[in-house]
This record gives C-alpha cells, sequence and structure tokens, in this order.
C-alpha cells in the first residue's frame, strides 16, 4: 500500500519539499479541507466557496494560485488511498500551532454548510490524532468554528 501512496504522492510532495517546503504544506492543507468536505457525501458549493477562501486568507498567495492549488488538492484527493502520508508530512514540517491552524479550517468547512455531519467530525477526530493535537485543542477549534458559523 505503501508503494501506491508513494506513486501518487511522493513526486508531487518531494518536489515541493525539496523547492519550497511551504508549497507542500499548501497542498497537504487543501486536501484534508477536501477531504472534510466530501466526508459527508454531499459537497456543496458553500462548502467548496468556504474552502476557497479559506485558502485565500490563511496563505500567502494570490487567487490564481489558490486556484491552481484547488485544482491540483482535487486531483490529488481522488487518488487518495490513506491520510498517513499527508500527516506525516504536516508532523515533520509543522509546530503544534500549524497542526491546530489545520484543524481550525477543517473545522470552518465542517460548519460551512450550516451542519456538523457526524462523518465529518469522524474524520477530524483521526486526523487530530494522527497530527498529535490534543483534545483540548480539537474541542477549542470546534467551538470556534462553531461559533463563527
Amino acid at each position: 500500500m505503501k508503494a501506491l501512496i508513494d506513486r501518487f504522492f511522493k513526486p508531487t510532495f518531494e518536489r515541493f519539499n525539496k523547492d519550497e517546503p511551504a508549497m507542500a504544506i499548501d497542498l497537504a492543507t487543501a486536501i484534508l479541507l477536501i477531504e472534510v468536505s466530501r466526508a459527508d457525501f454531499e459537497q456543496d458549493e458553500t462548502e467548496l466557496a468556504s474552502i476557497r477562501n479559506l485558502l485565500l486568507q490563511h496563505l500567502s498567495l494570490c487567487e490564481e494560485e489558490v486556484d491552481t492549488l484547488l485544482q491540483s488538492a482535487h486531483e490529488k484527493a481522488d487518488q487518495l488511498v490513506s491520510l498517513q502520508h499527508i500527516t506525516r508530512l504536516m508532523n515533520e514540517q509543522l509546530d503544534q500551532r500549524g497542526k491546530v491552524k489545520v484543524i481550525e479550517l477543517m473545522w470552518k468547512v465542517a460548519y460551512a454548510d450550516g451542519e456538523k455531519h457526524h462523518y465529518e467530525e469522524h474524520l477530524l477526530r483521526k486526523v487530530a490524532d494522527l497530527l498529535y493535537v490534543s483534545h483540548s485543542d480539537f474541542i477549542r477549534a470546534r467551538h470556534q468554528a462553531e461559533v463563527n458559523a
């Protein structure tokens, strides 16, 4: 299975890691946001617009770069077999504050359509565990997204 994951992600992430580690994290973040929007099997325009807006707000990219990033992220998400490769990269590149920020962004996507689905919450718990985000930070991020929804 690792060979299959590497075939899909390694060339992209290795290229970004060597040249621009931030781009690999941006791509990984975008993929996770897309996965949250798909978790309840009802990806709608509100969630997609939310993802785009969140990336524009939190990444140092222009609109054209975000659109290109999203296109690539959708393609990679379609091929996604496991979250391990993505979360390993994030664990290597992000500090604890950065990991919590990713969870916060994921929660914002989960609440973008006005409701949180239990499949979305399950995915978020899984990613938070893989990123070693504490339960208190997980709950705080959820509460923040809930209040701002």
